[in-house]
C-alpha cells in the first residue's frame, strides 16, 4: 500500500499547481461573490378576496365573476408597463433609475416582484378561499416595504373599481334594455290600436255578432221582398177590380157595392193587417188571399167589361188614387229597405271575409307584443336586481379585498447567504481540481509502474530500470514547479482583482454568466 500512495503522492505534486489554479480560482469567485454580492431585503403582503357580505341567499351582487378569474385578472392588470413604471419612479427602487431604460425598469421590476395565487375551486384545495401573496425584492428593506404596499393599495383599488365598474355598467344596461324595449312595447301597441282603428268593422271579436246580424238582415230582406211581391200583386188587383167594377169594387159613392164586393173589400183590409204581422206562407195569410181571389174572380165574372184603367204617366182616378195610395208609400219604404238591407248585407259579407285576414295579422301583433312584454317584464326584474347589486357593490357589501399580513420594513436581509457561497466556492473548487486529477488519470494509458506492466502484457518482469535523472534536471524540475505554483498562487488573485477593477466587477460578471447559462 505504501508504493501506491508514494506514486500518487509525486502525482498530485506533479499536478498540483493545475489543481491548486482550478481550486484558487473557485474559491477566490465564491469568496468574492459572498462579499461583493449586494443586500436584498424581501418584503411581502398577503391579501384575501372575501365573499359576499350580505346573505346571497337574500339579495344577489350581479358581479358574478369567479374569484380565482379575478385574482389572475389582477396580477396581469397590476404588472402592466404603466404601473411598474409609475411604481418605480414613485418609490425609488433604483438608483440609477434616471439612467436606466423604460425597459429595463420594467425587466427588473418583473423579476423582483413574486405574485402567489392560492385557494380557488379545484381538486386539490377544494373551495378554499382565494388568497393573494405579493412580495418584492431589492437592496432596501425601506423601499421593499413601500412598493409592496403600493401594490396592495394598488390591487384593492383595482379590484373594486372593477367590481364597481361591472356593476355600473351592468345596470346601465338594463336600463337602455327597459328603455328600448318600453319603446317598442308603445310602438306595438299603437300598431295594434291604428290597425284596429282601420279595421273595425272587420275584427275577429266581432264575426259571432255579424254572421247573426248577416243571418237576421237575410231574414228581414227575404221577408220585404215577399211583402214587396205581395203588395205589388195586391196593387195590380185593386187596378183589375176598379177597372172591373168601374169604381164600386173599392168603395165609391157612385154605386152600392154588392155583398161580394163588401165581403172583398173586408178580406183585403184583414189581408193588410196580416201581412203586418205574419209571413205570406203563414196559414192565416195564404186562407184570406185564397178567398180574396174566389171573390175577384166571381166579380170579374159577373161585371161587363169597361175600359181598363192604366199606368201610363197620367193621372189616376181619384178614388184609385186614394185607395193605392198606403199600398205606395208602403212599396216605397220597403223598397228603400230592400236598398239599406242589401247594402249592410254587402258590407256584411266583406267584413266577414276580411275577417279571418285581419284575425291573423292581428294575432302577429299582439304575439309580437307579448313576446316584448316578456322581453319587457324580464329586464324590470333583471334592472331591479341590478340596482340592488350595484348598491351592494357600491355600499362595499359585495365581496371584498381584505389585507391580511401587511407589509412591514424587513429587519433581517434574505440573501444572499454569504457562508453558504463561500463554502459553495470553495467546495467547487476542491471538486473541479478532484475531477482533473481523475480525468487525467483515466485518460492517461502510458505505463509508469512495474505492475502496470505485469497487467498489460500477463508477464512477470525480473526487473525494471527506473529512469535516473541527474541533480541539475531534478533542481530544474523542482524549481519551475515551484514557481509554477507561486505563480497560481500570486497570478489567480491578481488576475480577478484586474478584472474585478478594469473590466467588470466579478459579482455582475458572475451573475451574466449565470443569466446567460439560465440558471439565475
Amino acid at each position: 500500500m505504501t508504493p501506491e500512495i508514494r506514486f500518487y503522492g509525486r502525482l498530485l505534486m506533479r499536478r498540483a499547481p493545475v489543481m491548486l489554479l482550478l481550486f484558487l480560482i473557485c474559491a477566490v469567485i465564491g469568496l468574492v461573490l459572498a462579499l461583493r454580492l449586494p443586500t436584498t431585503y424581501v418584503s411581502s403582503a398577503l391579501l384575501l378576496m372575501q365573499s359576499q357580505q350580505v346573505s346571497d341567499v337574500l339579495v344577489e351582487s350581479t358581479v358574478s365573476t369567479d374569484p380565482l378569474e379575478e385574482a389572475r385578472f389582477l396580477e396581469q392588470s397590476l404588472m402592466t408597463r404603466p404601473n411598474l413604471l409609475e411604481i418605480a419612479n414613485e418609490t425609488s427602487v433604483f438608483e440609477d433609475i434616471r439612467l436606466m431604460s423604460p425597459d429595463d425598469v420594467v425587466d427588473q421590476m418583473r423579476q423582483a416582484t413574486t405574485i402567489e395565487i392560492a385557494g380557488g375551486d379545484n381538486r386539490r384545495t377544494g373551495g378554499a378561499p382565494v388568497t393573494i401573496a405579493v412580495s418584492f425584492r431589492t437592496h432596501s428593506a425601506q423601499t421593499a416595504a413601500d412598493v409592496v404596499n403600493e401594490y396592495v393599495t394598488r390591487l384593492t383599488a383595482l379590484y373594486s373599481e372593477r367590481r364597481g365598474t361591472t356593476a355600473t355598467q351592468t345596470l346601465e344596461f338594463f336600463e337602455r334594455q327597459v328603455d328600448r324595449l318600453g319603446t317598442e312595447l308603445d310602438e306595438r301597441s299603437s300598431q295594434i290600436t291604428e290597425f284596429q282603428r282601420q279595421n273595425a268593422d272587420a275584427l275577429p271579436e266581432d264575426q259571432e255578432f255579424r254572421l247573426s246580424r248577416l243571418s237576421l238582415l237575410q231574414e228581414r230582406l227575404g221577408g220585404a221582398e215577399r211583402e214587396r211581391r205581395s203588395l205589388t200583386e195586391q196593387r195590380a188587383r185593386t187596378i183589375q177590380v176598379y177597372n172591373s167594377t168601374e169604381g164600386r169594387g173599392l168603395g165609391g159613392s157612385g154605386s152600392q157595392l154588392t155583398p161580394d164586393e163588401q165581403e172583398l173589400q173586408q178580406l183585403r183590409n184583414q189581408l193588410s193587417t196580416l201581412l203586418l204581422t205574419f209571413s205570406e206562407t203563414a196559414p192565416q195569410v195564404t186562407q184570406v188571399q185564397r178567398r180574396i181571389t174566389q171573390l175577384e174572380d166571381r166579380i170579374a165574372a159577373q161585371a161587363p167589361t169597361l175600359p181598363e184603367v192604366e199606368e201610363d204617366g197620367e193621372a189616376l182616378p181619384p178614388l184609385l188614387a186614394l185607395q193605392l195610395a198606403p199600398i205606395d208609400s208602403r212599396l216605397e219604404e220597403l223598397e228603400a229597405l230592400i236598398t239599406e238591407t242589401q247594402a249592410e248585407i254587402t258590407r256584411l259579407e266583406a267584413a266577414i271575409g276580411q275577417s279571418p285576414l285581419n284575425g291573423i295579422a292581428l294575432q302577429q301583433l299582439q304575439r309580437d307584443y307579448e313576446n316584448i312584454q316578456l322581453q319587457y317584464d324580464s329586464a324590470r326584474r333583471n334592472l331591479a336586481q341590478a340596482r340592488m347589486g350595484e348598491t351592494i357593490e357600491t355600499s362595499d357589501s359585495g365581496r371584498r379585498m381584505a389585507l391580511i399580513e401587511p407589509a412591514v420594513v424587513p429587519s433581517a436581509p434574505a440573501s444572499p447567504n454569504r457562508p453558504l457561497i463561500a463554502a459553495g466556492g470553495i467546495g467547487a473548487g476542491i471538486v473541479l481540481a478532484a475531477t482533473f486529477f481523475l480525468a487525467l488519470e483515466v485518460l492517461n494509458r502510458s505505463v509508469r509502474r512495474p505492475v502496470e506492466i505485469e497487467r498489460a502484457l500477463g508477464i512477470t518482469p525480473l526487473a525494471t530500470v527506473p529512469y535516473l535523472e541527474s541533480a541539475n534536471r531534478r533542481f530544474l524540475r523542482r524549481t519551475v514547479r515551484l514557481a509554477a505554483v507561486l505563480v497560481v498562487l500570486a497570478g489567480v488573485p491578481a488576475a480577478l482583482w484586474a478584472v474585478d477593477q478594469y473590466y467588470l466587477p466579478l459579482d455582475q460578471l458572475a451573475a451574466r454568466i449565470l443569466d446567460r447559462l439560465g440558471i439565475a
